[in-house]
């Protein structure tokens, strides 16, 4: 089944507040609480490009899938890219680290940008 979420990536960039994060970027409240609780059956493409922009992601961040069966979840479908386990919270992994791993991860981010 695939469905739409937007709390990973939220929780990567740091938008504690979803609902406030869209409105505040010019979504109306009534679909800015649907998007924002996943309570979403379809998504109009202009909201999935917008959130797409503004949180600096792909639509394929945005959406998860999860197999009906076992007939559906073969290891070398296209789907499986979008197979999100657990969530993508930098700060709190980062919060755990030593000093010296943070240095380690600092160094790395300078020479990716």
């Amino acid at each position: 089944m695939l469905k739409f979420s937007m709390t990973r990536v939220c929780a990567a960039r740091g938008v504690a507040k979803p609902y406030s994060f869209m409105v505040k970027n010019g979504f109306s409240p009534t679909a800015a609480s649907k998007l924002a609780k996943g309570d979403v059956e379809y998504i109009k493409l202009e909201y999935l490009e917008s959130l797409s922009t503004l949180l600096n992601c792909t639509p394929n961040d945005l959406l998860v899938w999860t197999p009906n069966g076992r007939s559906d979840d073969k290891a070398d479908h296209p789907l499986q890219e979008i197979r999100q386990n657990g969530t993508l919270d930098l700060t709190e992994t980062l919060r755990g680290l030593s000093m010296e791993k943070l240095k380690e991860i600092e160094l790395l981010l300078q020479n990716i940008q």
